[in-house]
């Protein structure tokens, strides 16, 4: 592919995944938001083109080196992935997240009462994720799994067409994307305050982490998954 100002950023996530570390240098969302060109990102955080750009390009040229072709792997692969690497991986952050959350409350809720707020956040973005998960694992992935591997269309007793679930999951995605937007403000980009305990940290960073998985984790979803396996239910007629 060419990359210009005027591709879309989901496009080269997608054809360019090592490119991934140079979009979020530059805070450039690849995945809710990649439907923006590259060159109304760039704009949206006041970052001059030109640079990123360039950046881009030499990742494109050294493409051959980089992981996973997910768009080239059979659909079953990929959800496999998502499920055992990125459901896992959210599953145990939200575990700790609570933990950690409980004991900075206890210990500096007096002196730090935002930590209350985050808190309540944190147990939101937590209770949605886990449905949001189960929905995904119990019906909407097993479906697209028999769609792939059956010759033609098949029935779901949940749903009429795939459409439905797909844009109910992108909605949750969303959402996601806006809490966790919210809670960097509230944290001041996971900074934490200069009293703040190793617990403290922790708890900030464990949140950084989770994001920056989730980042990836909606790419693959939003623009690898969803729209082949739309594409296929479309084929299978």
């Amino acid at each position: 592919m060419v990359i210009t100002l005027d591709t879309p950023v989901r496009e080269i996530a997608v054809e360019v995944p090592s490119a991934i570390p140079v979009l979020k240098r530059f805070d450039i969302d690849y995945c809710c938001g990649g439907a923006h060109s590259l060159a109304e990102a760039c704009s949206q955080h006041n970052v001059e083109a030109a640079p990123v750009l360039e950046e881009l390009e030499r990742h494109r040229q050294r493409q051959g080196s980089s992981g996973p072709q997910w768009k080239k792997f059979p659909l079953q692969d990929l959800i496999d992935h998502i499920v055992h690497h990125h459901h896992e991986f959210a599953r145990d952050q939200l575990d700790l997240l609570q933990e950690l959350a409980t004991k900075v409350e206890r210990r500096h809720g007096n002196s730090h009462p935002e930590i209350f707020n985050i808190g309540i956040a944190l147990g939101a973005v937590r209770a949605e994720l886990i449905h949001h998960f189960s929905c995904e694992e119990d019906v909407l992935f097993p479906y697209i799994k028999q769609l792939e591997t059956e010759e033609r269309s098949v029935s779901s007793p949940v749903f009429s067409n795939l459409e439905y679930p797909i844009s109910r999951m992108m909605q949750d995605h969303d959402h996601t994307g806006e809490e966790f937007c919210q809670l960097r403000k509230t944290t001041n980009n996971y900074q934490p305050p200069t009293d703040a305990c190793t617990t403290f940290r922790a708890l900030y960073k464990t949140m950084e982490d989770l994001e920056s998985d989730l980042h990836q984790h909606i790419h693959l979803e939003n623009n690898i998954l969803f729209p082949r396996a739309l594409e296929l239910a479309k084929e299978r007629g």
